[in-house]
């Protein structure tokens, strides 16, 4: 039993010791989210490849980014042990790049945007030449309607919360948007439920 507690976002490295094993067994993660709220799962790994995973109540998440990038929390890895039902496998190696590429973007970020309850909204003389948005781009300019948060629009969109900062900082960057000042809800943290998706759905929602 491989087991311990992590800082900082240092899941990567727990995978990567798995990875250089290649190990096969249940890998159990709890902690808190870089994005907010609390993360629960256990992830089947066979071979270094992740083959099933279940995802605790409460959760709430849009894609596996969300679920790997922790910033404080602890581990357990149960070598030998194998699920019930398999999915088709992704490789841990492809899951390690992406949480790695999610969290420099977030780092790069999260000090212009601030938390993922701040709201955005457009600016009428931001637009200073001509636009050519992509498909995900329009779909969070529709919801920067001053009163979304970007947590709100990464659900409403479908999207994961690292996909929505990144349009939304290139927005601002841009000079299109700007953030909005709301009264403050200790609330809306609460009211995150669970989103449960079929596991290799998430896999497209990087």
């Amino acid at each position: 039993m491989l087991k311990g507690k992590f800082g900082n976002c240092q899941v990567d490295e727990v995978l990567q010791t798995i990875v250089q094993g290649k190990g096969t067994g249940r890998l159990e993660l709890e902690g808190t989210s870089i994005f907010g709220g609390r993360v629960q799962a256990t992830f089947y790994i066979e071979d270094s490849r992740m083959v099933h995973a279940e995802v605790g109540a409460g959760t709430a998440y849009n894609s596996l980014v969300d679920l790997f990038s922790l910033r404080e929390g602890s581990f357990s890895f149960a070598s030998g042990e194998t699920p019930k039902t398999r999915d088709e496998s992704v490789p841990i190696a492809d899951i390690v790049l992406q949480v790695t590429a999610a969290l420099d973007e977030w780092n790069s970020m999260r000090q212009r945007l601030g938390s993922l309850d701040a709201v955005y909204a457009l600016r009428a003389d931001g637009a200073t030449k001509d636009l050519t948005l992509t498909r995900e781009q329009w779909q969070v300019m529709a919801q920067l309607d001053g009163k979304t948060s970007m947590r709100e629009i990464a659900k409403k969109t479908d999207k994961g919360s690292v996909v929505v900062s990144k349009v939304l900082y290139g927005f601002m960057e841009e000079g299109l948007a700007a953030e909005v000042e709301t009264p403050a809800n200790p609330k809306d943290a609460e009211r995150e439920h669970s989103q449960r998706r079929r596991f290799f759905g998430l896999w497209s929602r990087k």
